[in-house]
């Protein structure tokens, strides 16, 4: 953080990962937006990057990438063969490390390490769907949440999905991060995660949080600024000409029905992708809630569904940062007019 000073040297614009209020320290987070706005004073241009969403994750099995936290978790993930796997996952001394990982109280980590706080949402047997893996080990004469979780993925395998929160679940704490001037809304992190996580409309979720509290007469931030916050505010910050609307810019514009800012925002989505062999990946299916999306003037989604254009024409440029990106001269043919 404090190399963002440019002690000795010149300052260096850092956007570090991640303001969050994790389960697993409830403490931390307090820290957080005083230890930017503290290197900000003294010179850095410092931004913490905040995902203004619960941080809720899905796994199948044992995939899940929270599992890198420590040494046993690893060992499972780096075997990429299931009868390896398996092996492991049976063999009396790994679970024993395991369980000593996971009842560790002491150490850096983000994950929460509590099975009760892990929902399971699909399996082979329906027995065991909506309960959590400390529960199923009760239900088995008082099973270590542990050994109930790796009998479930030896027995069911990648059939197993379940769900926990591991951060940003108090949602009055999420209000005063996005409203820090220390910090700025990021870190969806779902595009490296297909299966696990769909953080795509973030944004959307934050103006309804703002929009609720607007409409409850608790406002924390005015819709404006929420808007600002996700478009203006991001591009000015990283030297790219966008994010405003000005006489002369790109059209380049989205637009939201305010009255869609609603509980089909969480709603589950999968879709498969063909380039990666059918692979279903989570997304999020907010086309009510999206009425329009113009790039460089032209509708690229309308509607609910995709225009023509995309995939037959290019509409976008390349935003060199530091660099302006007028509108280019257009016919009045090939825009298109709103209403």
């Amino acid at each position: 953080m404090f190399q963002s000073l440019g002690i000795v040297r010149n300052p260096l614009k850092t956007s570090l990962l991640s303001a969050a209020d994790v389960k697993s320290n409830p403490v931390a987070v307090k820290l957080l937006g005083p230890l930017a706005r503290l290197a900000n004073r003294l010179g850095g241009n410092f931004r913490w990057q905040h995902l203004p969403v619960p941080f809720e994750v899905y796994a199948d099995g044992i995939d899940l990438v929270i599992f890198e936290e420590f040494g046993s978790g690893a060992a499972a993930l780096h075997l990429k063969d299931e009868v390896e796997r398996n092996a492991l996952l049976r063999d009396e001394n790994y679970r024993r490390e395991f369980r000593k990982d996971y009842d560790a109280k002491f150490g850096m980590r983000v994950w929460h390490r509590d099975f009760f706080d892990a929902e399971i949402v699909a399996c082979p047997d329906p027995a065991v769907i909506g309960k959590s893996f400390g529960e199923v080990g009760r239900d088995r004469g008082g099973l270590h949440p542990v050994d109930a979780f790796l009998d479930l993925v030896l027995e069911h395998g990648n059939e197993l999905r379940w769900r926990t929160t591991i951060s940003n679940h108090r949602p009055e704490v999420l209000r005063k991060l996005a409203a820090d001037s220390g910090i700025q809304m990021g870190f969806s992190d779902a595009g490296a995660h297909l299966r696990n996580m769909a953080f795509y409309n973030m944004g959307l979720r934050l103006l309804r949080h703002v929009q609720d509290a607007v409409r409850a007469g608790r406002p924390f931030m005015t819709i404006e600024a929420a808007v600002h916050r996700l478009t203006g505010e991001l591009a000015d910050w990283y030297r790219i000409d966008a994010g405003h609307l000005r006489l002369g810019d790109r059209a380049d514009i989205v637009i939201l029905d305010p009255e869609r800012l609603d509980a089909s925002l969480d709603a589950y989505a999968e879709e498969t992708v063909d380039q990666y062999g059918g692979l279903s990946r989570m997304v999020n299916r907010n086309d009510d809630t999206v009425s329009a999306v113009f790039v460089g003037g032209r509708a690229v989604f309308n509607g609910g569904v995709p225009t023509p254009l995309v995939g037959e024409h290019r509409t976008g440029r390349f935003l060199r940062a530091a660099h302006r990106v007028p509108a280019l001269p257009a016919t009045e043919g090939v825009l298109t007019h709103a209403g």
